[in-house]
């Protein structure tokens, strides 16, 4: 097992360097990662797709022009039905792995479920030309190569539409596969070198451990220092 210490001054944190899970043909398969589908019975995963509906939905409901959403990383799709019980009118398209879609499929979600690998690459065949709203949820730092998808998403995208990213914070001790990059300033201008600049930010529901602030942090309220997510939302750059 490849097993990844870093010391603090105060903690250690280790990471299992061998399960990425976004890179192995099985997530979401219960046996596979030991949680699977079962975590999405969980009342803190309920409560928190609740409150990331809550942001998408008002949302598409501040921009009646959003009929076409692609959610990217979706994992069976919980998140996709509970805007789409909201927004009636949506065509709604999901892309994860085949056993994110098995679980899609067994319970008659709405939408439009398409397997992909998006772990190292992004083939848009069957996608749509353009999109009003992209969504990735918690998706970006399990890939190896986010620059592809977000290169791709620009590309499947216009001057109109919004990309709603949640970005975890790293208190909470995510999965990372390039940990620095998704800290708060280093992540806006990453989204910036890509042509996408920030048009809102939300706090989270849930709550990380309290560590001081870092150098990669000065964009970052002080009030949404132990924040579990950062939901950011980005439009093309002008």
């Amino acid at each position: 097992m490849g097993l990844f210490r870093i010391k603090h001054n105060n903690f250690e944190e280790i990471f299992d360097t061998e399960w990425f899970d976004t890179m192995h043909p099985h997530e979401w398969e219960g046996e596979a990662t030991g949680e699977g589908h079962n975590r999405l019975n969980d009342q803190g995963w309920e409560n928190r797709y609740d409150y990331e509906a809550s942001l998408i939905i008002n949302l598409i409901k501040e921009n009646p022009n959003i009929k076409n959403v692609l959610e990217l990383g979706s994992g069976p799709g919980v998140l996709s039905q509970k805007i789409q019980e909201e927004c009636k009118n949506l065509n709604y398209h999901l892309v994860d792995k085949p056993f994110a879609e098995q679980y899609f499929n067994d319970n008659n979600f709405k939408g439009t479920f398409f397997v992909k690998d998006l772990s190292c690459e992004f083939n848009t065949e069957g996608l749509l030309d353009k999109y009003d709203l992209v969504i990735t949820n918690d998706f970006l730092e399990h890939v190896l190569n986010p620059s592809i998808i977000v290169q791709t998403i620009y590309k499947l995208t216009n001057k109109n539409s919004f990309y709603f990213i949640s970005n975890p914070n790293w208190r909470m001790a995510h999965q990372w596969v390039y940990r620095g990059l998704f800290d708060f300033d280093n992540f806006i201008y990453f989204l910036y070198t890509h042509k996408f600049e920030m048009e809102g930010f939300y706090g989270s529901i849930l709550k990380t451990p309290e560590y001081p602030k870092i150098s990669s942090e000065t964009l970052l309220p002080d009030e949404n220092l132990n924040d579990w997510n950062h939901y950011m939302l980005f439009k093309q750059r002008k």
